[in-house]
């Protein structure tokens, strides 16, 4: 068999082999068997049909066509293995050059190549947020108002009174051809006046003390002219006459922060347990949003510096997993993709190439920066810390019904899965922490430590190094509280707004 091999510069590899005639004659033989073996001839046991019988009935053509896919699955194996050429996938039949001789040309993926750059370069400050006591404040000012109830009031507005209103505006000088709607209708609620939970006036800072003193279904005009820096471009400069319509007015009953508020939230005793678990919990996420992107940069960094190769079969699947986990992610929120699309006006074609493409591209370089790094600092995994940390995730999991439901091979395949994201979770982990201690000048390269002591003196500087914080982890009642009420909720109903 001889054996020709051209680089592609996708990252694939053009093979070319020639079979020796005799090989060719050989799978006919094979080829003949088997259609003698699957299409019965008359006067024939199946497969005993004499060669040039089968050729007579079915042609020269079909014996052909079926010798070279014999051919094929059994000699692709080989030419592989003699062009020394190791895939990363499935390698298709690019041509058939000729039948005499038996000459072929495959295209094979080739495995991904990472070529890391000065890494060691690479420096960045780790300066993780302290949470103030003005954002503990601000947590526990919207949890209260989460918890509020507003009763409807027959009275005119109020300081302090919730109130709902449809807005609505037009320019009072629209310039020729222009859209005279400058405001388009909307109900909104507002606090009127000055509120400590910081909730913005609209459509402009001090709209609402305008609707002081008015009742229910009373109507007020408003002229007023935007600021050059508006966030709303189109008004920017703009005289506007706004017409305010009150649909309602309810008077707010926010509860005091007080030991009886506070047990009402969980296992609190005291305002001080729950204004320290909110500091504790708006901590931990401020922190794991910083990582995440002090993270993010450090191997946003290694990418820039380092040449990553791969197939296009290799993004092609990686586009395939972030298009179906955002399926996924809609099918929670009650949407399908082609909803999706439509709000969002592109056809999915446009979609998967402008914004699916770009993420898994990124995906996947970081992946294989991430693998790269673990190869180059030797970084492994204690097998006895692996399993405990998988038994841990399953204790999480096992609150899962529908995962409990899982047996034999479905709960062995879910088990293995678990694993390996698990072990993948645990290497990212190391590598981030590696990279954290190289950006901030801390390292000794893994090609300077000698020998047998590099996996020691390696796991000694890593078990030093500050973890990624865990995404698998189950959030405590004060952290969803804290995300609950970083932004504060305007109660519509006359009963306790859910936090």
């Amino acid at each position: 068999m001889k054996i020709e091999t051209t680089p592609r510069d996708d990252h694939q590899v053009r093979i070319v082999a020639e079979i020796e005639p005799e090989v060719m004659e050989n799978f006919k033989r094979k080829a003949a068997r088997k259609i003698s073996q699957d299409a019965r001839i008359p006067g024939f046991r199946p497969g005993k049909a004499p060669y040039e019988v089968v050729r007579r009935t079915y042609g020269e053509d079909a014996i052909q066509k079926e010798a070279i896919e014999l051919m094929l699955d059994e000699l692709y194996p080989k030419v592989l293995k003699e062009a020394a050429i190791e895939p990363s996938g499935t390698g298709n039949l690019e041509e058939i050059i000729s039948t005499n001789p038996p000459k072929f040309a495959f295209v094979v993926p080739l495995m991904p190549t990472t070529n890391l750059g000065d890494y060691y370069s690479i420096r960045s400050e780790y300066n993780p947020p302290v949470v103030t006591e003005d954002q503990v404040d601000q947590i526990l000012k919207n949890l209260r108002s989460n918890y509020s109830t507003a009763e409807p009031v027959e009275r005119p507005a109020e300081e302090g009174d919730l109130v709902s209103v449809k807005v609505s505006g037009v320019f009072t000088q629209p310039v020729e051809g222009e859209e005279p709607v400058a405001i388009k209708e909307n109900t909104v609620q507002l606090i009127l006046g000055e509120n400590e939970f910081e909730i913005d006036d609209w459509p402009f800072d001090g709209f609402s003390r305008e609707l002081l003193g008015l009742t229910a279904n009373e109507e007020k005009i408003v002229i007023h002219t935007f600021g050059e820096d508006d966030v709303e471009v189109n008004l920017r400069g703009k005289e506007v006459e706004i017409k305010a319509f009150v649909a309602s007015i309810k008077h707010l009953n926010i509860p005091e922060l007080t030991d009886s508020f506070a047990q009402t939230l969980g296992e609190y005793k005291s305002v001080e347990d729950l204004r320290s678990s909110v500091q504790k919990n708006l901590q931990e996420n401020e922190l794991r949003e910083y990582d995440n992107n002090f993270f993010t940069a450090l191997v946003d960094q290694v990418i820039g510096m380092s040449e990553v190769k791969y197939p296009p079969q290799i993004l092609e699947e990686e586009i395939e997993r972030v298009l179906h986990s955002l399926e996924h992610d809609l099918e929670d929120r009650k949407m399908d993709l082609p909803t999706y699309l439509k709000t969002l006006g592109k056809e999915k074609d446009v979609f998967i190439q402008e914004d699916i493409t770009p993420v898994a591209q990124h995906r996947l370089e970081r992946s294989l920066i991430m693998d790269g790094v673990a190869k180059a600092e030797n970084v492994r995994l204690d097998s006895k810390e692996l399993q405990t940390e998988v038994a841990a995730t399953m204790q999480i999991y096992q609150s899962d019904p529908e995962v409990r439901k899982l047996k034999g091979q479905q709960a062995q395949n879910f088990i293995e899965n678990l694993t390996m994201e698990t072990a993948s979770r645990m290497l990212n982990r190391i590598v981030m922490g590696r990279l954290k201690t190289i950006a901030a000048g801390e390292a000794v390269a893994t090609a300077e430590l000698a020998g047998e002591e590099v996996a020691p003196q390696l796991e000694a500087a890593l078990q030093a190094e500050a973890a990624v914080p865990e995404e698998t982890a189950s959030p405590s009642e004060a952290a969803l509280q804290v995300e609950a009420a970083e932004e504060t909720e305007i109660p519509a109903e006359d009963t306790p707004a859910k936090a």
